[in-house]
């Protein structure tokens, strides 16, 4: 008895945890896609006719908020089915790209107002952790499992890196290496090929006068003063608004910001909503961070905490690279600022990705297994199992 009720009491105090989780994650993601909302309608009074400049980002919002509750309300086994399809549509939508899509500064990005780009994250991210949940018993000692994973995201990355974007392609190769080390596979299962990777991308990096003249101006600012124009405006921009900020709308260091609704838009924020503001922005992808490291830890099974884990990575390491990048501490790359920059694919996709991450935490929240109550009586749940364990049975039958 004593024991049932010690179990029923731990219990509900995990269900009140990832309540607490999932709760935090919404409120974090919420505010930044309110401060994003916030801080392009004050740019966008500026605009001659800022009714149109605001609406395709209110309808990205609204797209995304109906991804986010459709992800949240499905079971997240169910992308072990749509994993494939997804990967399928994603190689045709690059390679679409790459054949009609316009060219603009010098890339093909754009396939009918979508970025093909955004949507090979999440595919990656399914199709990866579809591959380390099925093969998790082999992961650490049979070479082809390992390589298996590689061999996903190959055509992803390389149909990446040819449109170019060399940021992303480099972010994915990172995505694909951390979930397959995460899966169990060994590092120096997967070493050579990922340096290969980085050199193919280093290479197309020495090829590029606009990624060299980014690098040299990172390495000697002064040097190369028309290459670090953008973030030498954005550091002013930051230090114009100070602690409290000039006031939403009264920010003019901005103006002089190259790209300030999309790359560089912290910046923007720095300056009319000041440093608090700017810390804020900060401190919620630390609480996406904790809450998503959190879900990945107690995920109900091998497929559901690579799931989270890919997710986490992903938003971590785009808010990383892009604050880096606004305050000179990385060289200038495109990486949009998640869920605050301007960019309707982005931010669908990226709130797809937190509904995986909340369907992810309701099954860690309750399910199949059967506990004594105290007193009497059974309540259902299914404990989170160890996220190293292999082969979950249901995903090893999907």
């Amino acid at each position: 008895m004593g024991g049932a009720a010690r179990a029923w009491a731990r219990d509900v105090r995990t269900d009140a945890t990832m309540k607490t989780v999932l709760l935090l994650l919404l409120l974090a993601v919420g505010s930044l896609v309110a401060l994003s909302l916030t801080v392009l309608t004050s740019a966008s009074l500026l605009d001659a006719a800022p009714g149109v400049a605001m609406t395709s980002q209110v309808v990205a919002c609204g797209i995304g908020a109906m991804a986010l509750l459709g992800a949240a309300s499905m079971d997240h086994g169910r992308w072990l089915r749509l994993a494939w399809p997804l990967f399928g549509v994603t190689l045709a939508m690059l390679v679409l790209v790459l054949l009609f899509g316009p060219k603009i500064n010098g890339a093909r990005r754009w396939l009918l107002g979508v970025q093909p780009a955004e949507l090979a994250k999440l595919a990656l991210v399914v199709v990866l952790s579809m591959h380390g949940a099925r093969r998790a018993s082999e992961m650490r000692d049979a070479w082809a499992a390992a390589w298996g994973g590689l061999v996903l995201a190959g055509p992803l990355i390389a149909l990446v890196l040819v449109e170019p974007d060399r940021g992303t392609a480099a972010l994915l190769l990172a995505l694909t290496a951390m979930l397959l080390l995460v899966a169990g596979a060994r590092w120096w299962m997967i070493a050579g090929p990922a340096l290969a990777g980085v050199g193919l991308i280093a290479v197309m990096i020495a090829l590029s006068p606009m990624a060299q003249g980014r690098i040299g101006a990172w390495l000697h600012p002064e040097q190369n003063p028309k290459e670090y124009h953008q973030v030498r405006r954005g550091l002013l921009a930051f230090g114009s608004g100070g602690v409290e900020g000039t006031g939403l709308g009264k920010g003019t260091m901005k103006l002089s910001v190259p790209e300030f609704r999309t790359d560089f838009i912290l910046p923007a924020v720095g300056e009319e909503l000041g440093l608090l503001f700017t810390l804020g922005v900060v401190g919620a992808y630390l609480v996406i961070l904790w809450a998503g490291a959190t879900i990945a830890a107690r995920a109900p099974d091998r497929f559901g905490q690579l799931l989270a884990c890919g997710i986490t990575f992903l938003v971590a390491m785009q808010a990383s690279i892009n604050i880096g990048v606004v305050t000179g501490v990385l060289p200038n790359k495109g990486i949009p600022l998640p869920f605050v920059s301007r960019g309707g694919s982005n931010l669908v996709v990226l709130m797809a990705m937190v509904g995986i991450l909340a369907s992810v935490a309701r099954a860690a929240d309750g399910g199949e297994e059967d506990d004594e109550r105290p007193g009497g009586g059974r309540r259902s749940r299914q404990r989170p199992g160890n996220p190293f364990k292999p082969d979950d049975e249901w995903v090893g039958a999907a």
